[in-house]
C-alpha cells in the first residue's frame, strides 16, 4: 500500500532474518539465469525448474474457475496491519471479530496480508528467509491457518492470501525464496477448499530509497517459478498475478504484454489485481484537507485501463481491486466528511461491479479505519456507503465543514 504510514508503521520491519538457528547458505543467483546458459544444477532449489513430487492430493477439491470466483467474491475487505505488521493483536479472536461483522453485511471475501520473511515482533514465518522455507512448528502460522479455516467455513465466502513486505526477497531478486515460499504455502493450505486464492507477491517495490519498481523481467521470471510450484501441487488453485511497483493500473499492462509465464493465456484459474488509490492527492494521507474536486472518471479511468487489459492481453481474465480506500485518519480522529462518503458510494456499488471487478477495501484499523479492533464495532459507517452504495451524511452537502 503506497502510503507514508505504511512506510512508517511497516516498512520499518527489520528484514534481519529470524525463525530458525540451522541457517543454509542461499543460492548466489541475483538475476535471472540469461538464456542459453548452463542450468544450476537439477534437484535443488537452485534449480529454477526443479518441482518435487506433490505430497498432498488436490484432485477431490471442486474446482472454481477465476470468473466464477470473481462473480462470487463480490466486495471484500482486508485485514490490515495484523499478519503483516504489528498495529493489533495477532490472534484468532481479533480477526474473526472483524470477519462476522462484515460479513453479517453481505461483504463476501476477505484478504489477509501475510509477510513471511521479515521479522515482525521478534520472528518470522520461515525457517531462513535466504530459503523460504516456511516454518511449521510457528504459532503464528497456526493462528493463519485457524483465521483461514474459520473464514472458509462460512457459506460462499473467499479468502486472499499472500505474501506482503518481502523487502529484502524483492529488492535482491531471490526468486527461489518466492519459489519455495509458494511450494511450502500451498502445500500447507493444499487441501482448502477452492475458495482460498493464492497472491504472488504484493506490491513488489525494491527497498532501495526510492521504493522504485522491480525490474518486468525479475518479476515475471519470479512469478513463473512461484507459478510453477503452485500449479505442481493443485492445478486449479487460483493465483493472481500484479504489477511490479504499487500495483497502480497501469503497471498490469507495461509488465504483462502477454502471459507466456503464467499459463500463455490457457490457465482459466488465473486472475489479475491492481490497487487504485488514485488520485492520491484526495485517497493519500496526511493531506491538507478532503475537499478535493474529485470526477468521476477519477475512479472509473483506472478500471477501464485494466479492463481493456483483460479483455486484449488477459483473453477475458478476471480482475479485482486488492486494495482501496481514502487515508482520513491521518488527519481527523473522526470520520465525517461528505465527500470520502461519495467516494466510497461511487467505487464499489456503481463502478466497480458494473466491471465485474470484486474490490477489497483497504482497512487497516488506522489511517484507513472503517473496523475499529479496540470495540470490535464499525468506527464510521463507510462499511455501508461501500455495500448498500448509500450511506447517511452530515447534512445534505457534498463539501460539508468536516472535510476542512
Amino acid at each position: 500500500m503506497r502510503i507514508p504510514y505504511l512506510v512508517f508503521t511497516i516498512f520499518l520491519i527489520s528484514a534481519c532474518s529470524g525463525g530458525g538457528n540451522n541457517r543454509v547458505s542461499a543460492p548466489t543467483v541475483t538475476t535471472p539465469p540469461p538464456t542459453g546458459t548452463t542450468a544450476p544444477p537439477t534437484g535443488s532449489d537452485s534449480d529454477p525448474d526443479f518441482l518435487p513430487s506433490a505430497t498432498i492430493d488436490a484432485s477431490n477439491l471442486v474446482a472454481i474457475s477465476a470468473k466464477q470466483a470473481a462473480t462470487g467474491m463480490g466486495t471484500g475487505f482486508n485485514i490490515g496491519q495484523m499478519f503483516e505488521n504489528n498495529q493489533h493483536p495477532r490472534t484468532v479472536a481479533a480477526a474473526t471479530a472483524k470477519i462476522d461483522k462484515y460479513y453479517a453485511l453481505g461483504y463476501r471475501h476477505v484478504r489477509i496480508p501475510i509477510t513471511w520473511t521479515e521479522i515482525i515482533d521478534g520472528e518470522d514465518l520461515v525457517i531462513d528467509p535466504d530459503t523460504g522455507e516456511v516454518d511449521l512448528s510457528s504459532a503464528r502460522l497456526q493462528v493463519i491457518e485457524d483465521v483461514v479455516d474459520y473464514a472458509l467455513s462460512l457459506p460462499d465466502f473467499y479468502v486472499v492470501i499472500n505474501t506482503h513486505h518481502e523487502k529484502a526477497l524483492k529488492t535482491g531478486n531471490k526468486w527461489w525464496v518466492l519459489k519455495r515460499l509458494w511450494r511450502d504455502i500451498a502445500t500447507i493450505f493444499g487441501e482448502r477448499n477452492h475458495r482460498l486464492i493464492f497472491e504472488l507477491l504484493n506490491e513488489p517495490h525494491l527497498d532501495d530509497g526510492n521504493n522504485s519498481p522491480m525490474p518486468a523481467v525479475n518479476l515475471r521470471y519470479m512469478t513463473e517459478r512461484a507459478y510453477d510450484e503452485i500449479r505442481n501441487i493443485d492445478p486449479n488453485r487460483i493465483i493472481v498475478i500484479g504489477g511490479n511497483q504499487w500495483f497502480g493500473a497501469s503497471e498490469i499492462p507495461a509488465i504483462w504484454p502477454n502471459l507466456d509465464e503464467v499459463g500463455a493465456g490457457s490457465d482459466e484459474y488465473l486472475m489479475a489485481t491492481f490497487h487504485h488509490y488514485d488520485p492520491w492527492s484526495f485517497n493519500g494521507d496526511n493531506q491538507g484537507d478532503y475537499a478535493d474536486q474529485w470526477t468521476d472518471d477519477d475512479i472509473d479511468s483506472a478500471m477501464q485501463t485494466m479492463q481493456n487489459w483483460a479483455n486484449t492481453v488477459g483473453k477475458g481474465m478476471p480482475v479485482y481491486i486488492g486494495e482501496w480506500g481514502t487515508g482520513w485518519g491521518s488527519r481527523y480522529e473522526t470520520m465525517d466528511c461528505n465527500n470520502i462518503r461519495l467516494w466510497y458510494e461511487k467505487f464499489d456499488a456503481q463502478y466497480a461491479r458494473s466491471y465485474g471487478m470484486p474490490t477489497t477495501v483497504w482497512d487497516d484499523g488506522g489511517w484507513f479505519k472503517i473496523f475499529d479492533h479496540s470495540t470490535n464495532e464499525f468506527a464510521n459507517n463507510l462499511h455501508l456507503c461501500i455495500i448498500d452504495g448509500n450511506c447517511d451524511w452530515q447534512g445534505t452537502e457534498r463539501f460539508n465543514n468536516t472535510c476542512n
